[in-house]
Order: structure tokens, then sequence, then C-alpha cells
């Protein structure tokens, strides 16, 4: 008896360990940059073209426009902390984090849809949309 419960802690502690590293929690630069609102770095994980949505501003546009939109936006709404509520993945080998923006305007609802490219994190879609 003592040797199946030995086994079976054993089992559940691999599965835990193993598990926390398959689906990691979005990458811990792409947190940071969105605490600090730094647009410069968030556009550094876009795909050549990302689906952006913000308050009043929303389409696909180039990395380099999506920076300038991101930019201006985190300079009408600074940001003072970034949570993450829920990650997972989605079809076609994609993740996604759901998060909180709290800023100096309220609460932003934040959803990043990425993609691992072997070591390298791609942002597909990012919207930050108003939480009321």
């Amino acid at each position: 008896m003592k040797q199946l419960i030995k086994k079976s802690l054993l089992i559940i502690t691999l599965f835990v360990a193993l598990t926390a590293f398959v689906n990691p929690i979005i990458n811990e630069n792409i947190a940071k940059a969105l605490k600090n609102g730094n647009a410069a770095a968030i556009a550094s994980f876009f795909n050549n073209t990302v689906d952006l949505t913000l308050p009043k501003n929303e389409g696909v546009f180039s990395k380099a426009q999506a920076e300038i939109i991101l930019k201006n936006f985190f300079t009408a709404n600074k940001p003072s902390d970034f949570k993450v509520v829920h990650d997972g993945e989605s079809k076609n080998n994609t993740l996604y984090s759901i998060g909180n923006l709290i800023t100096a305007n309220g609460v932003f609802r934040t959803y990043i849809l990425y993609q691992e490219n072997g070591n390298n994190i791609v942002i597909l879609e990012l919207r930050i949309e108003s939480d009321e």
C-alpha cells in the first residue's frame, strides 16, 4: 500500500512539474513591456502584420504602424500594472493570454494571440479593450 501511494505521489508530482513547462504563461518580457507601457518592446514581438484592436483604433497594421498606434495609446493611458488572468491554447497551434492592463484611466481587458516559432514568440493579435 505504501508503495502505491509513493508511486501515485511521484506521478502527480511529475505531471504537475511537466505541465508547468508545456504551456508557459505569456513571455515575461511581453508582460513587463505591457506593465511599463513600452510599445517598442511589445512591437519587437509583432508579426510583420498584426491585428490590433484599441479603443478608437482597430485594424490590421504593419509592425511599424502598430507600434506607433500602441505608443499613442500608452501616452494617453499610462499603465501601472499588467496581470495575466488566464492563458491557454487555441486552434492552429496558437496560444493566448488574457489579462488586465491597469492604467491611469482605468482597467483594460487585454487579449494576446501569439505563436511560438522555435524559441521565438510572435504576436499575431493584440486587443486592448475597455473593461467597462
